[in-house]
């Protein structure tokens, strides 16, 4: 079963008591589970709706077109990402997915174009990750309240330029056989390295795994996002707040999807907090660095 939650609107309005209570409403989603979906989110519908037009207009061009907004290391892995390019961690094979990624740059790492260059197709996608950068804010704010911590426990960790990610997908009901794939599901199963995840689908595919070990099938909401927390969130609070790991299944009809992942600065070591470890709750995950470990998980799945 999945739980539903209504947020307090806008999230760049919220006050310290709204956090408060939106991390009194998701804590325990959050340690059973780690999913749930946010009803009254403050996002307008008519951006969420104008960002598929776009998307899919990209995704209808020829590849001629799409391919000099090729996502390289180079680009820090932001823009266009073929069917096929990403490789699988379960099964080795391709995934049966098109992708584009949009997002925050380092100063740490080259990058041989301004994000602008890849940002430029998606100027309503850019809006759309504004917004869900500030309700990931507040997000993670009421998570810290959730813990017993202050409120802002986890500001400093994003005061620089947070690599947060926005995800444009394209799951096609041909493209299992276009990249060979018989695995049973588009998108392998596996945990986001992020904070958290926020997720909007056109139609159903979309797969979480409780803790039970089942597959539950996340159905479209219409208004609602779905929201799930990802590895650094479940390392951070000690598995108190607790990872959800996902899949996308085969789909039959053609599916987009919309996912924004919110994430540290780069360089961040991400590891059980001081304040939520002890005699008692030894740290249970070893430490994670959010820059080259993460440039090295994408490196092996994406190559430069």
């Amino acid at each position: 079963m999945i739980s539903h939650v209504h947020l307090p609107g806008h999230a760049a309005g919220w006050t310290s008591k709204n956090r408060a209570r939106v991390g009194a409403d998701i804590g325990g989603d959050l340690r059973l589970q780690g999913f749930l979906f946010v009803h009254d989110h403050g996002i307008p519908t008519g951006l969420i709706r104008d960002v598929y037009e776009e998307t899919q207009q990209f995704f209808r061009l020829p590849l001629a077109e799409k391919s000099p907004y090729d996502a390289t290391e180079q680009s820090q892995f932001l823009g266009y990402r073929g069917l096929g390019r990403e490789r699988s961690r379960t099964h080795g094979g391709a995934e049966a997915c098109e992708q584009y990624r949009i997002g925050h740059t380092t100063g740490e790492l080259p990058l041989h174009s301004s994000a602008e260059v890849y940002h430029a197709p998606f100027p309503k996608s850019l809006e759309l990750f504004h917004h869900l950068a500030q309700l990931g804010d507040a997000v993670l704010a009421a998570c810290a309240l959730d813990l017993g911590l202050e409120e802002r426990a986890f500001s400093p960790y994003l005061e620089g330029k947070p690599l947060h990610r926005l995800g444009l997908n394209h799951y096609g009901a041909s493209h299992p056989s276009a990249v060979g794939s018989s695995a049973g599901y588009a998108m392998s199963p596996h945990i986001d390295l992020s904070l958290l995840t926020i997720l909007d689908q056109d139609e159903p595919g979309l797969e979480v795994r409780d803790r039970d070990g089942q597959w539950l099938e996340v159905p479209t909401v219409p208004g609602a996002l779905f929201l799930f927390l990802g590895d650094y969130m479940q390392r951070w609070s000690n598995g108190l707040h607790r990872a959800a790991p996902h899949r996308v299944r085969t789909v039959l009809r053609d599916r987009m999807s919309i996912q924004y992942k919110h994430r540290p600065d780069y360089g961040v070591v991400v590891k059980p907090l001081d304040a939520l470890t002890g005699p008692a709750d030894p740290p249970a995950y070893a430490p994670l660095n959010t820059g080259p470990d993460y440039v090295a998980v994408l490196r092996s799945i994406l190559g430069s």
